[in-house]
């Protein structure tokens, strides 16, 4: 008898632990998710501030309250473009756009304001909204059961798509815009609230098939919003600091917790963060209008280059940025030298370079001149350039070749072979290349100088100056 029971009381003995072991498989247990994080598309507050006293109708300039219990008291978190709206004083808002910023509470508007968005104290506000990606890893699964994102929402709950100070409106979410993991649906109930601890709470629910399960400790995320369905962020708290989230201000709870199949919040399943909204920085930087404009010497040195459809003369490398140095000229012959000009600009509406003579060539010390070509026999003017083949004839003229340009630049001689005179004086002036845009790169082009002269043009030497001016249209 003692035998057996000392045989059985081994048997308890040693088959407990795998009692104990076994028994475990039937405890359900469960834990908070890890890494849990909302990233916001924009974490910038919305505009939420009142009319000073004495703005005036018909003014593009309003002024805003700096004290008081308006929420924004300064233009801060505003951006030139930004959408604005100001409270009618009968009913609705009108919407105006931001157009300059200035001081520290003075907003400049697309247009005059009107006697109905005058009135101290009406609401300015603009709105900005955020996609909330709630991301997380999962330390249980329950079959059918369901992983629901608690969002703060403001106390009045009044989802009117206007800021709030207490939570995040509704803003434009509707149904369809939530992604859940896991490949399932979410439960649409857009505008479902949950009230814990005397706080509101927007409700997402992603509900488990029935019979499904989710993957343990695997990164999932929850997606509130798509395109231009979102919840609209906060407007700064009342014990807000500029540029400043605390404890105390302008931080807002998020809370994941995990529901059985029932809808029954399951014990020490919930995980709670926090979100921080403060204002976007607003940097400005101003570039400066610029033109660059260039007169060298590149590409038209070398003796016999075709520039303009003719072999550039002796004098070609004696050619600089401030001089063309044709030397003796050849009687009865075409004499041909070519600058290379260069032109850039940030102007919205592009540029013009224009270019004039101060006067015909005209001998040192007296007032004989080679006159200005004709072409000849007058088929050319300073508007009108052509071809000119008679070099038994005194002259001086122009003509001109792309070098390089981006679309849009047009020429003031668009043949290369064609010439014109110079205009005298700046009233004569004359487009030599222009555009109504701004460039993509560089434009360049060649000024070819033409001199002929007879056998009967006075011995002398003779200079004139070439003026060219290069304006931007900005």
């Amino acid at each position: 008898m003692k035998k057996i029971i000392l045989k059985g009381f081994l048997l308890v003995v040693f088959f407990l632990p795998v009692f104990f072991y076994l028994g475990k498989f039937n405890i359900s247990k469960s834990a908070p998710s890890t890494n849990l994080k909302d990233q916001l598309s924009s974490a910038q507050l919305s505009y939420f501030s009142r009319l000073a006293v004495g703005n005036t109708i018909g003014d593009s300039v309003i002024y805003i309250q700096t004290a008081g219990t308006t929420l924004s008291t300064t233009n801060y978190n505003l951006f030139i473009g930004d959408t604005l709206y100001i409270a009618n004083s009968t009913s609705g808002n009108t919407i105006y756009t931001v157009k300059d910023i200035a001081g520290t509470n003075a907003i400049a508007l697309n247009s005059a304001i009107g006697d109905s968005n005058v009135t101290a104290g009406s609401y300015v506000i603009a709105k900005n909204y955020a996609i909330h990606n709630v991301s997380f890893n999962p330390q249980s699964s329950i079959t059918g059961g369901k992983w629901q994102v608690l969002i703060k929402a403001p106390t009045t709950l009044e989802n009117d798509n206007l800021p709030d100070d207490t939570g995040f409106d509704l803003g434009t979410l509707v149904t369809g815009s939530i992604t859940c993991p896991w490949g399932i649906a979410a439960a649409e109930s857009i505008g479902t609230t949950v009230v814990i601890s005397n706080s509101s709470y927007h409700v997402v629910t992603c509900p488990l098939a029935a019979g499904g399960t989710n993957p343990i400790d695997v990164g999932s995320s929850i997606v509130i919003g798509v395109g231009n369905s979102m919840l609209m962020n906060p407007a700064p708290a009342p014990n807000h600091t500029f540029g400043q989230a605390n404890a105390t201000a302008d931080t807002y709870t998020v809370i994941l917790r995990h529901l059985d199949a029932s809808s029954a919040v399951i014990d020490n399943d919930t995980t709670t963060g926090k979100i921080a909204v403060t204002e976007s920085v607003r940097v400005t930087a101003v570039v400066d209008p610029t033109i660059t404009f260039s007169i060298g010497s590149s590409g038209v040195t070398s003796v016999g280059s075709t520039i303009c459809g003719s072999p550039l003369g002796s004098g070609a490398p004696n050619t600089t940025a401030a001089t063309v140095s044709f030397g003796s000229l050849n009687l009865s012959a075409f004499n041909n030298l070519a600058q290379f000009l260069q032109c850039t600009t940030n102007a919205l509406n592009g540029y013009v370079i224009q270019t004039f003579e101060d006067n015909r060539l005209t001998i040192i010390g007296g007032s004989t001149t080679i006159p200005d070509t004709t072409c000849p026999s007058n088929s050319c003017s300073i508007t009108s350039a052509t071809a000119w083949t008679d070099n038994t004839v005194s002259g001086f003229g122009y003509a001109l070749q792309v070098g390089s340009t981006s679309a849009g630049a047009v020429l003031g001689i668009t043949t290369a072979a064609n010439y014109k005179p110079f205009g005298v004086g700046f009233a004569n002036a004359q487009n030599i290349i222009s555009r109504t845009d701004t460039p993509n790169s560089t434009d360049s082009l060649y000024v070819c100088y033409r001199a002929s002269v007879s056998n009967f043009q006075p011995a002398g030497t003779y200079q004139n100056e070439i003026n060219y001016i290069a304006t931007a249209t900005f």
